[in-house]
């Protein structure tokens, strides 16, 4: 089912105007379709075969359309540069080798439109050793994305599933403009 901390974002006034959205790692598609019923333009990207055709079935079902993609998003073509209003993430960061997370959060601070903004929900926020999963330090993930956007939110109050309770952070961050600026000079 899908995330409930995300469909509580979903429903807050700051996340109700509809826009482009790129759901990053889309997984079996329950979150792209929760955010497409929402009415927003949704582009779910997975690399997983599966995940894409589950995504895909998932949709037709419940009869809404979204744009899947099948790719890597390191992969993903320079025309998404600016283009989303928002990027959600929730699991990939952490399924990413830490060594490319400086590297992902480029990526997505790119795909942003000036003023976009990113929803995190970070997992797992634990010490652990090894991966995929891959623990996620919440200082870390600031620090990384805060060289291409500012953080407006962080929270571990928020609605999650008993198992993982404890162990997610929501963060949001928003690309402002100068940012984007900075980056076409780039």
């Amino acid at each position: 089912s899908p995330t409930p901390v995300f469909e509580d974002v979903l429903d807050d006034q700051q996340f109700k105007a509809t826009g482009k959205m790129l759901i990053a790692g889309c997984g079996m598609g329950y979150d792209a379709v929760l955010a497409a019923k929402k009415g927003h333009n949704v582009y779910a990207v997975d690399f997983a075969p599966e995940a894409v055709k589950s995504a895909i079935m998932m949709a037709e079902k419940e009869k809404v359309k979204m744009n899947l993609i099948h790719e890597d998003i390191f992969k993903l073509d320079s025309i998404y540069k600016n283009h989303f209003d928002y990027v959600y993430d929730y699991v990939t960061y952490c399924s990413i080798d830490p060594s490319r997370r400086k590297e992902y959060a480029e990526k997505i601070a790119c795909f942003l439109k000036p003023g976009g903004k990113l929803i995190a929900l970070l997992f797992p926020v634990e010490d652990r050793k090894g991966g995929p999963p891959y623990a996620v330090d919440v200082l870390e993930f600031y620090e990384i994305f805060s060289k291409h956007l500012h953080m407006t939110l962080s929270s571990k109050k928020i609605n999650t599933i008993k198992p993982r309770r404890g162990r997610e952070v929501l963060q949001i961050y928003i690309k402002k403009e100068q940012q984007a600026a900075d980056a076409d000079k780039s």
